[in-house]
């Protein structure tokens, strides 16, 4: 099995996480500063829950924890960004329509969370609120964004110019 893969296609699936990254983080930020919580307390929470499902429960109390939350939420967005460049190069029908591709990828990207979040023991059921959030906020904030970026990158008109 031959996968060797070009700098244009990691450049694009780089990109796109980073992209659906700060666009998801954005949203539901801002989400949850309209629900009446300070910006600062958003982001610290944010972070320490995220480094937590990797380092446990304890990791809530560690200094560095906010720091290791975002490295971690970023590389997990690339990683998938990056299987979308993959699955793309296996199905490019996906290039073709990304909106569609993309809302359907961010419900895989967030149904594939929730069960790592079960597996990590710290899953809880969504309310009816929270569900919509999030599936709006990993359609149209993370997948459709990525699926856009790596079609735009990797399409053959834009690989030709």
């Amino acid at each position: 099995m031959n996968v060797t893969v070009s700098r244009a296609e990691i450049a694009a699936g780089v990109l796109a996480g980073l992209a659906g990254g700060i666009l998801i983080g954005l949203f539901l930020f801002g989400v949850q500063i309209l629900g009446g919580q300070p910006p600062a307390d958003v982001v610290a929470q944010t972070y320490r829950g995220i480094a937590s499902v990797l380092l446990g429960p304890a990791a809530v109390g560690y200094p560095a924890a906010p720091a290791i939350g975002l490295v971690l939420h970023f590389a997990v967005s690339i990683s998938w960004a990056l299987g979308y460049v993959y699955l793309a190069r296996t199905k490019p029908q996906l290039l073709a329509r990304p909106w569609i591709s993309g809302a359907a990828f961010g419900v895989v990207v967030y149904i594939f969370m929730q069960l790592i979040l079960l597996t990590a023991g710290m899953y809880h059921r969504p309310g009816l609120a929270e569900l919509a959030t999030s599936l709006i906020a990993h359609m149209l904030c993370y997948g459709i964004p990525v699926a856009l970026i790596v079609s735009r990158r990797l399409s053959p008109t834009h690989a030709a110019a």
